[in-house]
């Protein structure tokens, strides 16, 4: 008995030291993380992490040298094999670094909720389903109203491919529609119960405009609402590349309140990448009591938010988020905290961009998202 607990007691120790030495890993490559060098933008207090030196190999360095140039973690091979691989897909295309953000004068707020829209409900043990004017999505919710090191969502992670960018089908053709059309898609914390939001995603917009309606372009950017507008992501003096089909990798990361937000977004397809550095301006601080990935028609045309593109489908693989206790949230979370989000036209009268599958069945239902647009987006418009 005493050999017995003797050894009960050997391998408790082991297993404590093992999970401090853990800990302290953890801490040690959030601190390098933090300090880690960057370079200022023409956007004031904006800095993107410097980048890797010549021969650097992400596939095969450090964690403490991944957070030095702001890349992401490596997953574990054998626990997460199909993130491990996805990782060294999007580590295998660091090509190039882009050096420069700029103001668009769009931004992406808070999801502005219809909490009477006709599909507003909430069945047990089920997501709540509930209307929004701007946003579509799933979210994940706590109940915080300040920032807790250990329950605050600190980290989401996506990939999903870039959809084409059109009009809705004959909108253009009619009187009263007031374009560009536009669509985002990103992922990002708080948002959903707050007045910030820290995202970063791809965008596609569409004109009905001379001999060539239809005419369309696509961009990634950055934001930290409302300390800053959607921050447009450039490689020298142009936009850096993003087209229909390209695949972006996200990584958004919260810290608390008004600490600097970080978020790195990679086009895998056309091989760049960003770690922007978001220090704080303005407005309230981070909470972390929301984690989603969104569709979502901007911020303003006039008074209005943009009418949406026809991106007819979309979505999400491999998204998933934590807390600071290292809980993972996914997309597919069959709970009542869980929010399936539908985006409504201005009149709140039809649907126009949701969420056609999400559950909790397999990998792919939990951590894949398929969406579509309907209504008024899909085809003739949707009138102001």
């Amino acid at each position: 008995m005493r050999k017995f607990i003797a050894t009960l007691c050997t391998v408790t120790l082991l297993f404590a030291s093992a999970s401090l030495a853990v800990a302290q890993d953890a801490a040690t490559i959030r601190a390098i993380f933090a300090s880690a060098p960057k370079t200022p933008t023409t956007v004031g207090g904006v800095e993107i992490f410097v980048g890797p030196p010549k021969g650097f190999d992400p596939l095969t360095a450090s964690g403490a040298d991944l957070a030095r140039y702001g890349l992401p973690q490596r997953p574990d091979q054998t626990a997460q094999p199909e993130r491990y691989a996805m990782w060294t897909r999007a580590m295998s295309a660091l090509k190039t670094r882009a050096d420069g953000v700029r103001p668009t004068g769009r931004f992406h707020g808070p999801a502005k909720l219809l909490p009477t829209s006709p599909s507003a409900q909430t069945v047990s043990n089920v997501p709540t389903t509930i209307g929004s004017s701007n946003w579509s999505g799933i979210v994940n919710t706590n109940k915080l109203t300040k920032w807790s090191n250990y329950t605050s969502f600190d980290e989401i992670v996506s990939y999903w491919p870039v959809p084409v960018a059109i009009p809705p089908f004959g909108a253009c053709a009619l009187s009263g529609i007031n374009p560009p059309f536009l669509m985002s898609q990103w992922n990002g914390i708080d948002g959903f119960n707050s007045g910030d939001v820290v995202q970063g995603g791809s965008e596609g917009y569409s004109y009905c405009s001379g001999t060539n309606p239809g005419a369309s372009g696509y961009i990634g950017w950055v934001e930290w609402y409302p300390s800053y507008s959607e921050l447009e992501i450039t490689c020298g003096a142009s936009a850096c590349p993003v087209g229909p089909g390209d695949v972006m990798y996200a990584v958004t990361y919260a810290t608390a309140g008004t600490a600097t937000q970080t978020v790195f977004l990679e086009d895998t397809t056309q091989q760049w990448h960003i770690t922007a550095s978001l220090p704080y301006v303005s407005g309230p601080g981070v909470i972390g009591n929301s984690e989603e990935q969104v569709i979502e028609r901007p911020c303003c045309n006039g008074s209005d938010y943009y009418a949406l593109n026809n991106y007819n489908y979309g979505w999400f693989s491999e998204t998933f988020g934590f807390d600071g206790h290292g809980t993972e949230f996914y997309a597919g979370s069959q709970t009542t905290t869980t929010y399936n989000v539908q985006m409504y036209n201005d009149a709140g009268s039809q649907v126009i961009s949701e969420v056609l599958l999400q559950g909790s069945v397999g990998n792919a239902g939990k951590f894949t998202l398929f969406f579509s647009d309907e209504g008024c987006a899909y085809t003739g418009g949707c009138v102001p």
